[in-house]
């Protein structure tokens, strides 16, 4: 391989890596969703995340519920047997 020829080879292969370059900063930016479907319409993450802390905070108040109604009727009579 002489000099001329290693000169065409890399100047096709600047040029193909130029080319795929541009195609590549010129290509649509993907969209991006601002809001998530959930249940029957659309709502924002915001309200999403909302909606999980409340279910989390209700699911924690009914458990607490529940362990102090199995302390009250189920536990209090068992030292005084």
């Amino acid at each position: 391989m002489n000099i001329a020829s290693a000169k065409a080879v890399v100047a096709k292969v600047l040029t193909v890596g130029f080319l795929a370059g541009a195609v590549v900063l010129f290509a649509p930016a993907k969209a991006q969703a601002q809001e998530v479907f959930v249940g029957n319409g659309f709502h924002s993450r915001h309200r999403f995340y909302e909606r999980q802390r409340i279910e989390a905070y209700r699911r924690h108040e009914a458990f607490v519920r529940e362990r102090e109604f199995w302390r009250f009727h189920h536990e209090r009579f068992y030292g005084y047997r």
